[in-house]
């Protein structure tokens, strides 16, 4: 009761405020009262994305290939959309067929029985262990940070596996559910065996409903249908319904605009807000849009450990110097909006508006840098990732700092070589854009802002933050974990560690003759997505 009252009730107002989003309506393609039409088989499903992999190992990659893992590998649980408009989330079985929580430390997770990977090897709870073991255990693991609260995972028997968690941890459940939290992918511990990390890599094995075929570098990732799945559609008969999965690079968004126009791509999963109104208004595309996540369109971290950042007022100075409401108005389109707090929207627990928002303040980042010793200011490199539309926010960036004595070079970088000089501490400011969403749990920070978590981009290393995130995740009480990740969003806004500028609703579009599409947040489903034509 205590956590409906903030997550759905005493925090959903603030959604439409200030710094906040304004709720929007996705289309759909078929209309309430209307007959379904009749599912077809076959076919394949391609979508559009601006990134590479370096690995389709889910447990190491530091890019997940989201919707490719979704479609080739289980979970033990996950999201189902419950509500569109305020994103409320139940979590539900994939794996698991049931779960239960005998104390506040143990989950007991009773597993589907004659699931098989698709290499033939046996899903069980010993595998599940394993998996999960791993996740928490390997030095490259992109989650480990997550699982530091697990003490154990054991099966009991074929069919029952047991998590013994160090402390009570109430967001540890959603985090196994949540495709950018603690959610551990069930990979085939035979195949790992045989083949190696580097052959897992490039020849992964699930049990999901595609399996791999072939992997084009910096080009595609074909997947089949597995015809063993063990789930049924709709029409009685084994999904999925689709042929095959296509996850096509293409680096310029625009370019997969018009390719889905042509009908080479289903799904585009970023649509770039100066596109948002021509995607409206074509009549054979789906806009999807998620009011309740948040495309952080600029995101900044400093390093806290070498000049000119490691003095606190500079890098406030930094934030200072971001005009907000010129860059929503230059690259928003009508849909961003200025933000201020990374991490955090008007439903996520611990927002609250009175903490410090490092406004935009031209005077105020002169007398900081004088109060720094550098009247003159300063001269920087900020590195971006070379794609968009990180290229042409990195340009306004530019543009905005140096106006106001931040003198700025802008340093482009694949996204591999730009993740080793961050985790290297060989930047002096680095911007990237990331998802969010208001109802996940604040504890999944962890992967974020803790001390050496390895999604922490921003090199965040603060023991009274690791100390509020520990704090938080242990606390059942929902008030309280409230004013602790308010302390935390605190720490972060007044000691200047990373900061943002505007955020907007997840835009994603379809083809409209695509049916049964489904969502995990972000992720998309093509489990029981078929094609109407």
């Amino acid at each position: 009761m205590t956590e409906q009252l903030f997550t759905r009730r005493a925090l959903l107002a603030g959604l439409g405020g200030a710094g906040g989003l304004a709720l929007l309506h996705s289309r759909t393609p078929a209309a309430l009262g209307q007959t379904a039409p009749a599912i077809k088989r076959g076919g394949t499903f391609v979508e559009s994305i601006n990134w590479t992999y370096p690995t389709l190992d889910s447990h190491l990659s530091s890019q997940p290939f989201m919707a490719g893992f979704e479609a080739m590998y289980n979970t033990l649980v996950r999201f189902e959309l419950a509500d569109q408009k305020t994103g409320e989330q139940k979590v539900v079985g994939d794996l698991a067929e049931s779960w239960e929580q005998p104390d506040p430390k143990t989950l007991l997770f009773k597993l589907r029985q004659g699931v098989a990977f698709h290499d033939g090897s046996a899903f069980d709870a010993e595998v599940a262990a394993w998996n999960v073991l791993r996740v928490r255990d390997h030095p490259k693991s992109q989650w480990k940070t997550q699982l530091g609260v697990l003490e154990s995972a054991e099966a009991l028997n074929k069919s029952t596996l047991r998590l013994k968690l160090k402390t009570p941890s109430p967001g540890f459940l959603r985090s196994l559910a949540y495709a950018s939290g603690a959610r551990v992918y069930m990979q085939s511990k035979a195949a790992t065996d045989k083949l190696g990390e580097d052959g897992f890599a490039r020849n992964p094995v699930g049990t999901g409903p595609f399996r791999y075929k072939q992997w084009i570098t910096d080009d595609r990732v074909i997947l089949e249908r597995n015809p063993n799945y063990f789930e049924t559609g709709a029409d009685g008969k084994p999904l999925p319904y689709l042929d095959g999965f296509v996850g096509r690079f293409v680096p310029d968004p625009t370019v997969a605009l018009v390719d889905m126009r042509a009908g080479a791509v289903h799904l585009v999963e970023w649509v770039p807000t100066k596109d948002v109104a021509a995607v409206k208004a074509d009549p054979n595309l789906v806009l999807y849009e998620l009011p309740w996540a948040g495309q952080n369109y600029f995101k900044v971290g400093f390093n806290a450990k070498a000049a000119p950042f490691s003095d606190m007022r500079v890098r406030q100075a930094a934030l200072m110097a971001i005009d907000r409401a010129g860059m929503a108005k230059a690259l928003g389109f009508g849909v961003g909006v200025p933000h201020y707090y990374p991490f955090w929207l008007p439903r996520t627990l611990g927002y609250d508006e009175s903490v410090t928002k490092n406004e935009y303040n031209p005077a105020r980042v002169k007398e900081l840098l004088t109060a720094a010793r550098y009247p003159n200011g300063i001269s920087v490199e900020l590195k971006v990732i070379s794609r968009e539309p990180e290229n042409t926010i990195g340009e306004f960036a530019q543009q905005m700092w140096s106006a106001v004595g931040i003198k700025t070079k802008l340093v482009s970088l694949e996204r591999l070589a730009w993740i080793d000089a961050v985790r290297a501490n060989n930047f002096q400011a680095a911007f990237w854009r990331g998802v969010f969403q208001t109802v996940v749990d604040p504890d999944v920070l962890k992967t974020r802002i803790k001390c050496g978590a390895p999604a922490n981009w921003a090199q965040v290393c603060d023991p009274d933050i690791d100390r509020l995130m520990d704090e938080g995740g242990a606390t059942l009480d929902t008030r309280k974990r409230h004013e602790i990740y308010r302390n935390v969003l605190r720490l972060i806004q007044e000691r200047a560690y990373l900061g943002t500028g505007i955020v907007m609703p997840l835009l994603m579009a379809y083809r409209k003759d695509v049916q049964g599409l489904k969502f995990n947040f972000q992720v998309p489903h093509v489990t029981t997505t078929w094609l109407a034509k």
